[in-house]
This record gives C-alpha cells, sequence and structure tokens, in this order.
C-alpha cells in the first residue's frame, strides 16, 4: 500500500514540475516578444558598397580612357572595322569608367559619371557619326601643296574614298599639266615637274598678282576639288639684279714712307624682285635695299662679267643657286656658300684682313675708265635655253657702271655712275 501512495506522489509531482516549466517558458516567450515589439526596426542591405581602393580606382580609369581612345581611332577608320566593333570597344571603356568610379567614391557620383559617359561617347563615336552624316559629294579633298626644291616638283596629296582621280594644273584657263593617280588607302600623292607648267612669277615686286596657277582635281565617281597654287611658291624667275662695290686699300711702308693704294674691290650682288628704277649711284653704292627686295627661292646661275669698253676684263666662277642657298667653287677658298635674300658677297681672286674675297686690281684694272659690272643671270624652265649668249627667255643681266681711277688720290676717288 505504501509502495503504491509513492509512486502516485512521485507521478504528481512531476507532472506539477512539467507544468511549472512550460509556464516559465510561455513566461520567457512572452517576455521576448515584448522586447521584440518595443526595439527600433532596422533594415538589412541587399549588398554592401564596394570597398574604396584607390589606387585600383585610378588603374580601371585609365584603362577605360584608352578603350576610348581606341574607340576613336576605329571610328576614324570611316566604319571599316564595323559599327559594332566601334560600340563593343565604346561599351568596354564605359564599363571601365563606372567600376573605377565606384572603387574610387564608393557610391558613384551620378552627375560626374553621366559627364565622363558624355565626353567618352563623344570622343569615340563622334568621328564615326560625323563620316556617316557628311554627304558624299564632300569626301574628297586636296591637301598638302608643296614645293620640293630638291626635285623640283608641285606636290600635293587628294584624299578620299574612290578608286583613282585626275588632276590638273591650269593657267589663265589654259590645261598646261595633267595626270591620273590610282588612289592606295584612300590617297594618292601627284607631282607636278615645274619645267612641265611653269610660264613666269604669279606675282610682281610688289607682290600684286600676275598669273594664276591652278590645280582641279575630279575622281572616277565626279566629285571634284580645286585650289590655288600658294602664289609665293610660283615665284621663280629672277627678273632683277644688281651690284655695288667698294675698295680694298694696300698700305706699304718703305723706310719713312707709307703709301696708300687701291688693291681691289669687293663686289656683292642682290637678286629676286625689286622695282626696276633701282639702279647704280655713287660711291660705288646701288639704291636697292634688303628692305625693298623680295627674294625668289628657285634654280638658277649666275656670274659676274666686269667689262671696259664692251671688252669683257673678268669673268667669276659661275655661282649655282637651288632655293634661296648659293654654292660656288672659289680660286682661293675652295667651296663657298651664301644667302640669295640679301646682298651676297662675289668670288674673288684674294682676301683681305677679315678673310672676304675681293678681286685685286690686277685682275681687271686697264686703267682709268668707265667699268660695267653685269650680273648674269640664267634662269631655269624654259625651253631652248642651251646657249647661254642667246636671247632666249630666262637670260637676265643688268648692268651697273662706275668711272674708275686707282691711280688718282683718295679724295678724288668718287666712283661716279657713268
Amino acid at each position: 500500500m505504501g509502495g503504491l501512495l509513492d509512486k502516485a506522489n512521485a507521478k504528481k509531482n512531476e507532472t506539477e514540475d512539467t507544468k511549472e516549466v512550460k509556464a516559465k517558458v510561455s513566461k520567457a516567450e512572452e517576455v521576448t516578444v515584448k522586447v521584440d515589439k518595443t526595439a527600433p526596426q532596422t533594415k538589412v542591405a541587399s549588398s554592401p558598397p564596394p570597398k574604396q581602393n584607390p589606387e585600383l580606382a585610378m588603374k580601371l580609369n585609365i584603362a577605360g580612357w584608352v578603350a576610348i581612345v581606341v574607340g576613336g581611332i576605329l571610328a576614324l577608320q570611316g566604319g571599316g572595322m564595323g559599327i559594332l566593333v566601334v560600340l563593343g570597344v565604346l561599351l568596354v571603356g564605359i564599363g571601365l569608367i563606372v567600376q573605377s568610379e565606384r572603387l574610387a567614391e564608393g557610391d558613384m557620383n551620378v552627375v560626374k559619371l553621366g559627364l565622363s559617359i558624355f565626353v567618352a561617347v563623344i570622343v569615340a563615336a563622334g568621328p564615326y557619326a560625323a563620316l556617316v552624316l557628311v554627304p558624299a559629294d564632300s569626301s574628297m579633298a586636296l591637301t598638302e601643296i608643296a614645293l620640293n626644291e630638291d626635285s623640283d616638283e608641285v606636290t600635293f596629296s587628294v584624299r578620299g574614298s574612290f578608286d583613282s582621280a585626275t588632276a590638273t594644273i591650269s593657267l589663265d584657263g589654259e590645261t598646261v599639266w595633267s595626270d591620273t593617280m590610282t588612289l592606295s588607302n584612300d590617297r594618292a600623292k601627284f607631282k607636278a615637274p615645274l619645267s612641265a607648267f611653269f610660264d613666269g612669277n604669279s606675282q610682281d615686286y610688289r607682290l600684286a598678282s600676275m598669273k594664276s596657277y591652278l590645280i582641279d582635281v575630279t575622281s572616277d565617281d565626279d566629285q571634284t576639288a580645286s585650289s590655288e597654287i600658294t602664289p609665293s611658291l610660283m615665284n621663280r624667275e629672277i627678273l632683277n639684279s644688281g651690284a655695288r662695290i667698294s675698295e680694298v686699300l694696300k698700305t706699304e711702308t718703305s723706310g719713312t714712307t707709307t703709301t696708300t693704294s687701291v688693291d681691289g674691290l669687293i663686289v656683292e650682288s642682290i637678286m629676286g624682285m625689286f622695282a626696276p628704277g633701282e639702279g647704280p649711284q655713287d660711291n660705288g653704292e646701288h639704291s636697292m635695299t634688303n628692305l625693298g627686295l623680295t627674294p625668289v627661292s628657285s634654280d638658277y646661275t649666275m656670274q659676274l662679267r666686269i667689262k671696259k669698253s664692251g671688252s669683257t676684263e673678268y669673268s667669276s666662277p659661275i655661282i649655282s643657286v637651288d632655293g634661296l642657298d648659293a654654292t660656288w667653287t672659289s680660286s682661293v677658298s675652295g667651296s663657298k656658300s651664301g644667302k640669295t635674300n640679301g646682298w651676297l658677297g662675289l668670288p674673288g681672286t684674294a682676301t683681305d684682313s677679315l678673310n672676304t674675297e675681293y678681286i685685286q686690281k690686277d685682275s681687271f684694272y686697264d686703267g682709268a675708265g668707265c667699268y660695267t659690272f653685269e650680273i648674269f643671270i640664267t634662269n631655269d624652265y624654259y625651253a631652248g635655253m642651251t646657249d647661254s649668249e642667246s636671247s632666249a627667255t630666262g637670260i637676265m643681266v643688268s648692268s651697273n657702271s662706275w668711272e674708275l681711277d686707282f691711280n688718282a688720290d683718295s679724295n678724288q676717288r668718287t666712283m661716279e655712275v657713268c
């Protein structure tokens, strides 16, 4: 009987303990719920912002702009690489710029990013869009008109998306040269020899227009372009020249006696275009000054000849001019050179204390009288100019004459024009 009572009491106690535990759990849950209701609510971000990495951001930014520039270069090919390729390169560049902005700022600056993308589109896609919008009849270009002094040719380039082009050079409406070329990589370079079409200067000494050399180009699909050859390039003929002279004195001492005498003359020449009224003046001068000269860049030869009473007493070495560069071989100094854009010292038979060449008196002087200093110029680019003594067009001679008396006292040696 006692055993049964003990079991009943034990079961009763167990049941009461279980109820007590459940009650405590219920109260704990109730407390937990109350706490959760009163606690502030926070939203959980879907994805955390990327960590800032300025160094990597800079590299991505540079890579992005490199891609944009590559896209621009491809666009400049006229779409030859295809619009999809250009757009693909553009998108890669923009993507790199966007990612660099995220790494640099954490949160993207929408305004800054938008400006960057706008500039990128203009750089990469602008040339392609411009080419597409330009009308087909505007795709020919006539450029790079120049003069090659080495080959004596006028050169120019024709560019466009056609197969071949015919170029002509006309003078006063008359065609004087023509050539047809096939384009390679949308370009053809024409070379027109001056000897084939040159027929006189474009300007006079005042730079007023005299002749107009016009280039006309026609493509095989009937596109056209034209341009005048720069007038200064077509001033190739020496039309004026002049000379001036100055004494070279020699002092000798014999015992207690010192004497000074004329040992020769320094002769200078000026060549190009200037007023035809310019000429020799007393004391061996010439009215021409450098400020009044229009230099002529061309190919020609010149020679000094000293005459008395029509007889040639002295002839200098021949001077060759290429562009503005004059060269000759001196009998006393070997190879010499100078410029023709001002007064040029001419070859002599001796040198003074300053190493300036001069013509010694004994080389040409034949007593007092009127001496003529001729500047004999032979211009190139004229047919039939094989005889320098002929009257063919292109031979220009200037005569500059002075009275010379080297035996006279220095106060009487005025070298008056004669």
